[in-house]
């Protein structure tokens, strides 16, 4: 552990010198995040465990909107904490920022599983069934997490959007109800009910 936090050290003295050199001698614009990146992907050629290097990568990447170096980068620190729910749904978002579905959906069940009661990668899973059009999947995942907790204001809202976006407005009225018994000033909830009612040609209720 000493060894990397004095690899990551250097990598760090090492940026501020390349910037600080580059500006004296120059007088340019500097990229000091480019600069940080190329360091440490040096560094990480020789510690190959610098799960802080990597983090920064990842990071970096994903900050680029390079998914695929951001997902290649997030296997990294997998390799390194197999056993961290949380690397593994960073894995997840970064392969479904890249649009890989399957793989994300495959990570995110990795997380879900070395920590059954963290609620995102269920949520993480429910979007990306969502990006699939799986509305059904979707909507499975979120009502277990709804029994679970029945008291997560926010799980209802987004509930009552999925069974709009598959056409089961009935199902949509139902959800944004008791959305509103839990929050009544809930405004997405009253903006969604009345669209579900619109969407049934229930226009009287949709004004109420």
């Amino acid at each position: 552990m000493k060894t990397k936090k004095r690899w990551f050290l250097k990598a760090e003295l090492a940026v501020l010198v390349c910037v600080a050199c580059i500006w004296v001698v120059k007088s340019v614009t500097i990229d000091v995040e480019s600069v940080k990146a190329a360091v440490l992907k040096q560094v990480v050629k020789i510690d190959r465990d610098n799960v802080e290097a990597y983090r920064f990568l990842a990071g970096y990447y994903d900050r680029s909107h390079d998914f695929e170096k951001a997902a290649e980068v997030t296997n990294q620190l997998v390799r390194i904490e197999p056993t961290k729910s949380q690397t593994w749904n960073g894995l997840g978002d970064e392969y479904a920022s890249g649009g890989h579905y399957e793989e994300a959906i495959q990570a995110y069940k990795k997380s879900a599983q070395l920590d059954p009661n963290r609620r995102w990668p269920h949520v993480c899973l429910a979007f990306t069934y969502k990006d699939m059009h799986l509305y059904n999947d979707a909507i499975e995942e979120l009502k277990l997490l709804i029994e679970r907790e029945p008291d997560v204001v926010g799980l209802n809202p987004l509930l009552a959007d999925f069974y709009s976006q598959a056409g089961q407005y009935d199902k949509a009225i139902l959800a944004c109800k008791h959305t509103l018994q839990l929050d009544p000033n809930r405004s997405n909830a009253h903006r969604n009910l009345g669209n579900a009612y619109g969407n049934l040609g229930r226009y009287q209720d949709a004004v109420e």
